[in-house]
């Protein structure tokens, strides 16, 4: 994917304004390290109890259906695996980037909506479609537009002007047009300076892609997601058959009746989803 220079400035930026915690960089050096086990991965965590308690209230959440409480990190470990665990202490970082580029000129309830959203409609689509490591897709949708809060911290006004002002325009239609990149494709990048892992990077660069999301099943999920989830954070709603593209559902063997039916378990757990990331929202 070739890089866009205005794009790759935001993303700079924003790396040397927040930083991965080491926590993060060392989880995904064990994961990488053959020599390295999963006990090893626990008793790294268990270290901090402030993030142990976080994950394993994400663990419990709507995000995985256990049928017994997973109340400890060796447990959470052992059900989840150390890939997912990865995933949750990045979707916890995301929340603390959140809070660091909050903007003020933006319309941070929809932000957080579509984020959340995005992210559980992708795991719900993910995991119908049997792909390995679904929980990788709540992620990817949580992350998919991080770089709207750099562009609104560092350049508020182009920012606003790429909010559409009625259904005829999309954001990200927008967003080409005033910055001559996407917000997908600037969180793309400041992932890469992170050194998050290809699979969470790649995918969110591309989504946008029409043609690679016909071509590509994690592309084509998040493709759809996003629009999903852009179409449920508004307030005067969205029809999902304004925004979907079909081929691109029919691509990944999906069709409009099973993306309502990942819509709607979206909507039925969208509130625990906030009182866990932003719940000042919920008043």
């Amino acid at each position: 994917m070739p890089l866009n220079n205005a794009s790759l400035e935001y993303a700079t930026k924003a790396s040397s304004s927040f930083s991965i915690p080491d926590i993060c960089l060392r989880i995904r050096e064990m994961l990488d390290d053959s020599t390295s086990g999963v006990d090893d991965i626990g008793k790294l965590v268990s270290l901090d109890p402030v993030l142990s308690s976080k994950l394993l209230k994400l663990a419990n959440s709507p995000l995985f259906r256990f049928r017994s409480q997973v109340d400890s990190i060796s447990k959470a470990i052992n059900v989840l695996g150390g890939e997912a665990l990865y995933n949750l202490v990045m979707a916890e970082t995301a929340k603390e980037a959140f809070e660091h580029f909050s903007a003020e000129n933006i319309d941070l309830k929809r932000f957080w909506l579509q984020s959340l959203y995005t992210g559980l409609i992708a795991k719900h689509l993910a995991k119908l479609c049997r792909v390995r490591g679904s929980e990788r897709f709540f992620l990817l949708g949580l992350l998919h537009n991080l770089a709207e809060l750099v562009v609104a911290s560092e350049n508020p006004d182009a920012a606003v002007k790429c909010v559409p002002e009625n259904s005829e325009k999309l954001p990200w239609q927008m967003q080409k047009a005033v910055l001559g990149f996407t917000y997908a494709e600037c969180s793309s990048q400041i992932l890469q300076i992170w050194q998050l892992p290809t699979q969470i990077s790649m995918p969110i660069g591309l989504l946008h892609n029409v043609e690679k999301a016909q071509n590509n099943t994690e592309v084509g999920i998040l493709y759809t997601s996003v629009r999903a989830g852009y179409a449920m954070s508004l307030e005067t709603k969205l029809g999902l058959e304004n925004v979907t593209n079909v081929k691109v559902l029919e691509s990944i063997g999906l069709d409009l009746d099973v993306l309502q039916e990942a819509v709607d378990y979206s909507h039925k757990e969208i509130s625990k989803m906030l009182v866990l990331f932003n719940p000042k929202l919920l008043k």
